[in-house]
């Protein structure tokens, strides 16, 4: 059976519908939930180099649903995983638990520039959280996470409620361009102070 990908286009900041909340999903064989699911996961993983998650709204969808690189099983994990365990369908996430401790990790969003002029910046968000969600079959599941795996799920979260990763930073001059950050990482091997 021949597989079509189904890769999108990722709208970019100015765009109204990454500063809109997302519907909630009650129909879970719905043909445009379905389709918005494949759209997703055939954009990540084309986009599998860059990419670490990526929310409905960022290829036009109003759905609450996103994808999430499983980073955490990575980081465990010496080989290669295969793509269909690597991404992990999230429908109508909440946060059902978070830590009292925070991290600041840099963060950056397939939707905030694009290539050398994607921007970066750092974010604080609790280290741990729960994520409450429903899986591709409408069944309740959760998912933990902490360290950048905890502000991967955050991340994308807060795309379904109409936040972008830079409204935490109040510093424009916390955000830098791919390019010159990068530059700054090979002469000082540390990432800039925060101002």
């Amino acid at each position: 059976m021949l597989k079509y990908l189904m890769v999108k286009d990722i709208l970019q900041i100015g765009h109204p519908i990454l500063t809109q909340k997302t519907r909630t999903v009650t129909d879970f064989e719905d043909s445009v939930v379905r389709e918005t699911i494949v759209n997703l996961l055939d954009t990540c993983i084309a986009n599998k180099s860059i990419s670490a998650g990526l929310a409905a709204p960022q290829i036009g969808s109003d759905l609450s649903i996103c994808v999430v690189r499983r980073t955490d099983l990575e980081d465990s994990r010496s080989k290669k995983i295969a793509d269909d365990q690597l991404w992990k369908v999230l429908i109508n996430p909440t946060i059902s638990g978070q830590s009292d401790s925070f991290s600041e990790i840099w963060e950056a969003c397939l939707s905030i520039g694009t290539g050398r002029d994607r921007l970066y910046g750092p974010v604080s968000r609790p280290a741990e959280v729960e994520i409450s969600f429903a899986d591709e079959q409408g069944n309740r599941r959760t998912i933990a996470g902490e360290g950048f795996f905890s502000h991967l799920l955050q991340h994308e979260i807060d795309h379904l409620n109409g936040k972008l990763f830079i409204s935490y930073i109040s510093n424009p001059s916390n955000l830098w361009r791919s390019a010159d950050l990068d530059n700054y990482l090979a002469e000082n091997d540390q990432y800039p102070i925060i101002k």
